[in-house]
Formats: structure tokens, sequence, C-alpha cells
């Protein structure tokens, strides 16, 4: 082969080769990225925080409790971290979680007769977070050509996982003269409409309670059973978030859950499944400690979608269970023994163990009241704040948060180093968090027109320095016209 033949069958060659790694260069641009709706989402998420060196932004917009840990969940979590060799059975929390939903919300468990005969019995599944565990209900509404119905009002990270998967989203109207509450009217005309006009074949109903997150409003015992008997009629998928439900505090003529008194059970009507969240850190007292559970009705509906969840370690399962255990007393505190061994390996920390286990003579309960009592106090002086600062406040019963209107602000102008504009229900939270630190979520958040969230579950000193910032904010854009405190 001459030198010209060579040339041009390696020319030829290194052609064909730069051809067939062409396709393998350019697929991965094809692939890799967010769909449409994911980055629509993106684009709309709160993720704004101005960049400063002074790092100390003050948080009243996360669904998390930053109230100290008693003593006693203290010890119990310190024990299942120092325990070694736990068995299954001393991390299954399954009877205690579902004697908690059985003393809270009326639950039937699995000793329940009807639900014994039957083909199979509910499924309990554990996830790192309550959140976590919804994004699969998510996937599994998706995977069924199903509508998730969320009520106007409903906690932002939720909406916003739901519409980052490209899940088919109804809104169900409610009104503040409700306490943004579903009325059981407008629950039943949303899915009538959505059924025969939007070709909706199985809808999913999401609803927060019996606290409402993130008014801070609850749902009676009858208003759940309302809405619960909707969904059976419509053939409705209900999912029941309790996480952030066990810390109610303004309780007066408010009737506690009791599901098991429906007119018919609950566990086993054939055009009724639903699906009841939980989060056991928040009405456990152990923030910082993620532990969610799902309790489905008809497990045949999570087998495959539930599949790759990550599981919440031994240890955790261990800590949760005794604790549980203290809430429901059906178990004793600590052991003795174990404390003993304790005392003797730490020579440190031996007074402040002391001090643990005559701790450990109350009940849990007990410190569930003080953190009640606690959220009551917060609540009551972050209203008295932001009222007198020209705000209305709605909500407020229960939980870890509250929401209210910026009704003095709106329209007004501000101007601050970054941010100049008419204040309104979305730049608002802008605003407030380039001039005081403080940061808050806004109504493009909550889905409610001109309504923010403020979450007060803060350590004392980060809550002191939030009232500090809202009369602030006051004194800059309004000056003195709204008074003192």
């Amino acid at each position: 082969m001459d030198v010209f033949s060579m040339s041009c069958w390696r020319f030829k060659l290194e052609t064909t080769m730069h051809n067939k790694r062409q396709p393998a260069e350019v697929t991965p641009q094809k692939i890799i990225g967010f769909s449409n709706s994911a980055l629509t989402t993106l684009e709309e998420a709160e993720f704004f925080v101005p960049e400063s060196k002074d790092c100390s932004v003050i948080h009243m917009d996360l669904d998390r409790s930053f109230l100290s840990v008693p003593s006693a969940v203290s010890a119990s979590i310190f024990e299942s971290f120092v325990r070694q060799n736990i068995t299954d059975s001393e991390a299954d929390v399954r009877s205690s979680i579902e004697k908690l939903a059985g003393n809270n919300y009326g639950l039937p468990g699995d000793d329940c007769p009807d639900i014994a005969e039957s083909a199979y019995r509910k499924e309990i599944v554990y996830g790192s977070s309550c959140l976590a565990l919804f994004n699969k209900l998510i996937i599994c509404c998706v995977q069924e050509q199903g509508t998730f119905f969320f009520p106007m009002g409903t906690n932002g990270h939720y909406v916003a996982a739901a519409k980052f998967m490209n899940a088919k989203t109804l809104t169900i109207p409610t009104n503040v003269e409700s306490g943004f509450k579903i009325e059981p009217i407008a629950l039943d005309a949303a899915l009538e409409d959505a059924i025969e006009n939007n070709n909706v074949f199985r809808p999913w109903v999401y609803i927060s309670g019996p606290t409402i997150n993130p008014s801070g409003f609850l749902y009676s015992d009858n208003e759940i059973k309302d809405l619960v008997s909707v969904c059976a009629h419509r053939s409705a998928r209900v999912v029941i978030d309790t996480s952030f439900s066990g810390l109610e505090f303004q309780t007066d003529g408010w009737s506690r859950w009791n599901l098991s008194t429906l007119s018919y059970d609950i566990c086993l009507c054939s055009t009724l499944t639903y699906f009841m969240l939980g989060e056991l850190s928040l009405q456990l007292t152990a923030s910082g400690l993620d532990f969610g559970f799902l309790i489905c009705s008809k497990p045949p509906n999570v087998e495959l979608s539930f599949g790759s969840l990550s599981q919440p370690h031994k240890t955790l399962k261990y800590a949760f269970r005794k604790l549980l255990g203290l809430k429901n007393e059906c178990d004793e505190h600590f052991s003795s023994p174990f404390y003993s061994l304790i005392m003797e390996q730490q020579d440190k920390g031996q007074e402040w163990f002391e001090q643990v286990q005559k701790a450990d003579k109350g009940k849990l309960s007990n410190i569930i009241m003080e953190q009640r009592e606690k959220l009551k106090k917060r609540a009551n002086k972050l209203r008295k704040t932001l009222e007198s600062c020209g705000w209305d406040v709605v909500g407020g019963d229960g939980g870890i948060s509250m929401l209210a209107k910026p009704t003095a602000y709106i329209s007004r102008s501000f101007k601050i180093d970054g941010f100049e504009g008419k204040l309104d229900g979305c730049n608002i939270r802008e605003a407030v968090l380039r001039s005081t630190g403080l940061c808050i979520s806004s109504s493009k958040w909550t889905g409610i027109p001109d309504y923010c969230r403020f979450s007060f579950a803060l350590e004392t000193s980060e809550f002191e320095r939030a009232m500090d910032c809202i009369i602030r904010f006051r004194e800059l854009v309004l000056g003195e016209e709204q008074g003192s405190i």
C-alpha cells in the first residue's frame, strides 16, 4: 500500500471512529439535567439567602423544632448509641407505633378482630423522615396516573415535592374564615368536578391533621370523619399527615380524634385506601433526630414503590422504642443495671447521670406538657408582636408555626441594599431578610395570597432576636405609625 493509500485509509478510519464516538459524547447532554417541572419548582423555591460575612440568619422558615431536649430524652438517646448488639426485638417499634396511633387518633390496631380476620394486616413502613415517605407516595400516585389534591395553605415543601416529580396536582379551595381547613362540601365539589371534567380517575387527597401545618389550626374528630367519609364516597386515597401533631396547646372545645367510631371500618372499607404519615421526633421532644413512619391500610399499594427506601438505623429504632414506651406507659424507662454500668465507666459524667436518674421518675407525658406550655407562650408572644407591628395573625392552636398577613406593609415602597420595590406577600420575605436577617416563608411557599409562615420553635435567644427583627422591620418601613409594643 502506497503512502497516499495509507493516508486515505487512516483518514477514513479516524473519521469512522470519530463518528462512532460522537453519540457517546452527545448522549450525556441529553440525559443529564432536570425536567421542565423540576426546573420550574427549583426556580420558585425560596433558596435565597443574601451573601454576608455575618452568618447569623434567624430561620423562622423551617419545619423543625430547636427547643432544648429534656434530660430524660437525652438519656434515652445516649443509651441507644452506647448499646451494642441490639437485637431485632429490642428495635421493633411496630407495636409501639400502633399503640401511639390508637391512643392519639383511634386507629384500630392489628389486634382488632376484623383486621385479624382479613387477608392481610396493614403495613407500617419506616423512613429517615416523613417527607422521604411522602415522596414515595408521590411516586405511587404518578405510577397509577393519579392526581394529588392539596388544600390551599399546604406545607410548601410537600407541594413542591409533588411538582418536582411532575405529579398532577389540583387545589382544594379554603378560606381564612374556616381557618384554611378543608370543608367537606368544598372537598366533595372539587373531587366531583375533577372526576367529571378533568379526567381524574384516581384522586389522592392530602390532609394535615389534627394540627394543620403551617396554620396551627386543629381538625376536630367530627371534621376529620366528615372528610374521610367524602374520600370514601369518591373512592379517593387519603393521606393523613400527623407529623406536625402531638403538641396541641390550645384545646378548649376541641375533641380528640377517634377514627374507630366511624360508621364504617376505616381499615376494611373497600372504597377507601388511607395512608397515615407520622414523625416521632416532634411529639417525643427529640428534636434533631428524624424518624418517620407510614401506616398503610392496603399493603399491596406500596410494596413496589417502597422497596428502595432508606431505613432508619437500628440504633434510632431502639431509642424511639424506649421513648414510645414511656409515652405509651407500656415499658419501664431505663434499666438500672445499664445505668450502673455507665456510672462505672463515666467518671466526669456521674453527677449528670444521677440527675437523669432522678428525672426518670417522672413521665414523658409531663415533659410533653411542659413543651406544649412553652410553645403556647411562644405563640402568644409572637402573635402579640406581629399584631402590634401591623400583621394580621391567624392560627396558633398547636404545632410550631402560624400564619400572618402583612396588612400594614402591602403596597408600601421600601428600599434597602439589594432590594427596592413595593412590598407584597411574596417579596416581603427578601425585604425582611435583607434588612433584619430574619428568614420567613412567603405567600409563595404557603400558597395563600399575602399570608406568610412563621415558625416559633426556636432556641430561646434566637426567638428573642426574631422578635427584635420584627420590630426593627416595622420601624424601617412604618416608622412609629404602629406605636410601641
